[in-house]
């Protein structure tokens, strides 16, 4: 309570408090490393760290041969100093013992002295002919109402046997894992409802089960860690001993540590996890990759067979060379795609019409079905979302995850199989496995979408040759220019729309302003 150490009472009353403390440290840097870093018991109290129940790392130091108590030393001290007898001393002088009584009290708020006045009630209380004269009080009573022995044991009413039966138990579960990694873990398993076992005995076999792949990749991660497959193993029987006493140790884990202990008996059970989550997301991933490559071919020829897009192309390159160049010989004859957005950039005079409101004009002039371009363009609008870099590492991915499925069905193999001795090199033999089976079919596809993203990366790199830009140049930004400018040229062709239509508008409200002026004038003649 004052802040000392208690060990003092342990020491020779005849010696100084100097001498023995130093004579103590001594001893202790002799006496070799904490237990905690020591090389013997290091494992358990990296277990009691972890969380792990002091009587399950007393367990595993029992199975070892160990003394179990050591787990409840001090980590931070020697075991030989804490081994060592306690120093003779005096005696710590103990006090009589006499009965000790629990009261309860009548938790009141006083009132000081001091403030009361003469005339008040308490002062007038203190008068001998106000006080509780002659009251009668049973003092046994009042000691077996508001006092307790507490040297006397309490006595305990007695159970009904039955009733203790009838009331359901609640099992106490022994946690052995990361309190929050125990939650996430249970959370999953509690939506993913399966028998562990079962679920077991399908990674081992790699066979398809019903489950998205971010399940199988949540249980994939909830594969026990090194560190908890020690703590597991500790906590368990010796696999030789009796099913039934496994099986018993098992039920009382909690939920996510059943389930890491019946995955910690399955062989390479990450490697199977990873061949289940290629084959859950496999069909995705290629339809993904398909969709993507198919589009940009469409749109790669949309814009090169576009005749309303190369039309516009030449009526641009008229104009701008009349404005750059006056009408002198030399004009350009090629221009970027991207130059066509800086269209709406120039303006007449006037500030407000831009040389793309001209172009649009020229174009309603001449040739009105150049206006409908956009319809040209609807397989371009979604090319813009496509990443080929991102269809590339997709594909690689996938190639990657097919190999890897390969070998792990090549591993897991039974020995005894013909096919593993007569074709060790071969994927022929894959398709004694189911796993095998699927994996053939998977590669056969990867190799049909090789040939398709092969064929939409040509027609790209045709197109940008056809108009001449930049080799570099990615998809998403030439198909964003060809997007933008014809967002552009149809809110332009709106606007022009929306000013003939006021105009005309204009045009024949005055006419029947005219036609109106003309009538009453000549009712005017008439009168």
């Amino acid at each position: 309570k004052e802040g000392k150490d208690p060990n003092i009472m342990d020491m020779d009353p005849e010696k100084s408090y100097a001498s023995q403390i130093k004579g103590r440290d001594d001893d202790e840097k002799d006496a070799g490393p904490p237990v905690k870093d020591d090389p013997s018991y290091a494992k358990f109290f990296k277990m009691l760290k972890m969380g792990i129940p002091m009587g399950a790392v007393q367990n595993a130091l029992k199975k070892e041969g160990k003394d179990p108590n050591i787990a409840t030393l001090d980590p931070e001290k020697p075991l030989l100093v804490q081994q060592k007898p306690k120093a003779k001393g005096a005696k710590k002088p103990t006090k009589p013992k006499g009965p000790k009584v629990a009261r309860k009290r009548l938790h009141w708020n006083k009132i000081d002295e001091s403030k009361l006045h003469e005339d008040s009630f308490w002062n007038q209380a203190k008068d001998q002919s106000l006080q509780l004269v002659g009251l009668d009080v049973d003092n046994e009573e009042f000691a077996s109402l508001f006092t307790s022995d507490l040297n006397k044991k309490p006595v305990i009413p007695k159970k009904d046997p039955d009733a203790d039966a009838k009331k359901p138990r609640s099992k106490q579960k022994v946690q052995l894992i990361d309190g929050r990694r125990r939650m996430n873990g249970s959370i999953l398993l509690t939506k993913f409802k399966v028998d562990y076992k079962v679920l077991a005995r399908q990674v081992d076999k790699m066979e398809y089960i019903e489950a998205e792949g971010n399940e199988i990749r949540g249980m994939m991660q909830l594969l026990p860690t090194k560190d908890e497959s020690l703590a597991l193993r500790s906590y368990l029987p010796p696999p030789d001993a009796p099913q039934s006493e496994i099986e018993d140790s098992i039920t009382k884990l909690g939920e996510c540590e059943q389930y890491m202990a019946v995955m910690l008996d399955v062989p390479d059970a990450k490697d199977k996890f990873q061949a289940m989550l290629f084959r859950a997301e496999f069909e995705s991933q290629a339809d993904s990759i398909r969709d993507g490559t198919r589009l940009l071919i469409q749109a790669c020829d949309s814009v090169k067979n576009s005749e309303r897009f190369r039309k516009i192309l030449l009526y641009a390159l008229k104009i701008g060379n009349a404005l750059n160049t006056g009408g002198a010989n030399e004009q350009v004859t090629a221009i970027t795609l991207d130059s066509l957005l800086k269209l709406a950039e120039a303006k007449a005079f006037d500030r407000q019409t831009s040389v793309l409101h001209y172009l649009v004009s020229i174009v309603q002039k001449n040739d009105e079905d150049v206006l409908k371009v956009s319809e040209d363009f609807i397989p371009v609008k979604a090319a813009e979302r496509v990443s080929m870099d991102s269809l590339s590492q997709q594909l690689r991915e996938t190639e990657k995850g097919a190999k890897l499925l390969k070998e792990v069905v090549r591993r897991h193999l039974p020995e005894s199989d013909p096919a593993v001795v007569q074709m060790p090199e071969g994927d022929e033999f894959l398709s004694t496995a189911p796993m095998g089976q699927f994996s053939l079919s998977a590669a056969s596809k990867i190799q049909s979408l090789i040939v398709e993203f092969a064929n939409a990366k040509s027609n790209f790199a045709d197109l940008l040759q056809f108009f001449g830009e930049d080799t570099a140049m990615t998809a998403e930004a030439f198909f964003c220019t060809i997007n933008t400018f014809v967002a552009m040229f149809d809110q332009t062709h709106k606007e022009l729309k929306r000013k003939h239509e006021a105009k005309e508008r204009k045009k024949r409200i005055d006419e029947k302003r005219k036609i109106r002026e003309q009538e009453m004038a000549a009712k005017k003649l008439k009168s």
